[in-house]
């Protein structure tokens, strides 16, 4: 299997004047932007940039984004992807973990770049996309700098990738997605997306998230059109979509679905959108919209489950298998072998209901994390942590999160995180978090609360107490005062029943 920087060398080869990028009035071509990469590449090497170093971004979608993942590629560097979303605090202590040499900021995200890099001395470099004051170099004088790049020997399962995910209890994990994995989920959206070198993938997807990149690196092997948009609202988002022939797209939330069939209502076109990517078994009630709006514009719908440990997809699904089963997640892509094991690690039969268990080769392993890679493998199958079961048909239903997650938008949010922020609030006397569903973001984080004695709390303290301590996305968005909260025989919170009260 090629590597992920041959790919788009060999696409640029194929399709030199091809539009790669457009962003606003900016465009680059794949020859142009295959130059950038190459001068990138030799000038982080003239920095002392070697094979294996860690090289962090913090930066809202661009092409230089992807110039510098395919940059960091091509000399065996792996490219740290930062969350925008996270706390300053929760950035440091990844920066500080990944020991990064470098570490490369954009505009909009330079606020924090002082406190992000103060009395942190494996950060050697920093770099601005577009021109920032307070960095030593700029993406563009690096690559104006001309510096021939000398590629070390590189190997499929050489890492790219360094993503953090947190878990249930601990710190977060940094998950090593290779060459290997990232190529092989990359070619296999590009074959359940038929892309072509006519396609416009509008890229919504932050690539700080390998949703994101995974579907602007195929759009990019098949010598397509990646249009950036940069910060706009849902209206002008769906308006863009139709003036610019987008063909592919991800949309994070359904209030997009919803402005999509209102502006077609009321004459938009969409004449060349071929699909639409969501997630797989997301119910009856959102399934039901996704077709009607699939049906009135004559498109697809690809649906997915994965996970960041699994480079992304494990089972996709697409109509009208994702309309007629609309609680299931799909079959497992190719190369990916599926089964559901019991809390004995054996496996289930047809239809019963056990941990997710996955084997293939975009499963991954942590950084500088032996515990946690020995309690993610069994026998070489990699536990996901989520509650599932097969049906006959081999279609993978999502039941719960073993690991008691909560989905906001794009973002996990982990419980036990949120909660041990707010057991430190002297009017809470027990606390839990759970999600309850959101038209907007699937689920809304909402802290289940009992109060001591005598005290009264409101969302607004709660929400102040949390800035600053943990990422925006996880502060809660609703607050439910309870007099007591259910529990099992051995004392562990029943959340199933809460959701199930709370009108989960």
């Amino acid at each position: 299997m090629p590597l992920l920087h041959q790919i788009l060398q060999d696409t640029t080869a194929e399709h030199p004047q091809q539009i790669a990028f457009e962003e606003g009035d900016r465009t680059l071509n794949y020859e142009q932007f295959y130059d950038r990469v190459e001068a990138l590449a030799g000038a982080l090497q003239s920095l002392g940039v070697e094979k294996g170093d860690r090289v962090s971004i913090l930066a809202n979608n661009c092409s230089d984004y992807l110039c510098l993942h395919y940059a960091c590629c091509s000399i065996g560097v792996i490219l740290h992807v930062l969350n925008t979303r996270l706390a300053t605090t929760e950035m440091r202590w990844a920066l500080q973990n990944a020991e990064s040499r470098m570490l490369v900021v954009d505009e909009a995200n330079s606020h924090q770049l002082e406190e992000l890099t103060r009395d942190m001395p494996c950060i050697q470099h920093r770099v601005g996309i577009g021109e920032l004051a307070q960095v030593g170099h700029s993406i563009d004088q690096l690559v104006d700098a001309g510096v021939k790049v000398n590629p070390p020997r590189i190997l499929e399962d050489d890492p790219v990738l360094l993503i953090y995910t947190s878990g249930t209890t601990g710190q977060p994990k940094g998950a090593l997605q290779t060459h290997r994995g990232s190529c092989w989920n990359d070619r296999l959206t590009a074959q359940q997306l038929e892309l072509t070198d006519e396609d416009v993938y509008l890229a919504l997807m932050p690539y700080f998230h390998q949703a994101g990149l995974i579907r602007s690196r195929a759009t990019l092997s098949c010598g397509g059109k990646n249009l950036i948009s940069g910060k706009l609202s849902e209206p002008d988002t769906i308006a863009l979509m139709d003036e610019k022939n987008v063909t592919v797209t991800m949309l994070p939330s359904q209030v997009y679905f919803s402005q999509l069939i209102q502006q077609f209502q009321q004459g938009r076109k969409f004449a060349q959108l071929r699909y639409l990517i969501g997630g797989g078994g997301t119910g009856k009630r959102s399934m039901a919209m996704f077709k009607s709006v699939c049906e009135s514009l004559d498109c697809g719908y690809l649906g997915v489950y994965g996970q960041t440990e699994a480079t992304g997809p494990v089972t996709t699904i697409t109509n009208p298998d994702c309309f007629e089963r609309p609680e299931s997640c799909g079959r497992a892509q190719d190369g990916i072998a599926l089964q559901i094991w019991d809390e004995q690690n054996q496996s289930l039969a047809t239809n019963q209901v056990g941990e997710i268990m996955v084997k293939g080769p975009t499963c991954i392993t942590y950084w500088n994390n032996d515990k946690a890679n020995q309690a993610l493998y069994t026998n070489g199958w990699l536990h996901t942590g989520d509650l599932g079961r097969l049906d006959e048909a081999g279609f993978l239903y999502f039941i719960d999160r073993k690991k008691e997650l909560v989905k906001t938008g794009a973002e996990n949010v982990y419980p036990r995180e949120v909660e041990a922020v707010l057991e430190t609030l002297p009017e809470i006397r027990e606390v839990t978090i759970i999600g309850l569903p959101d038209e907007k973001w699937g689920e809304r984080v909402t802290a289940v609360v009992v109060l001591q004695p005598d005290s009264e709390l409101t969302l607004e303290q709660i929400r102040n107490h949390c800035k600053g301590k943990i990422g925006g996305y996880k502060i809660p968005k609703d607050l439910k005062i309870v007099s007591m909260l259910p529990r099992n025989a051995t004392g562990k919170i029943v959340k199933r029943q809460l959701r199930e009260e709370l009108g989960g």
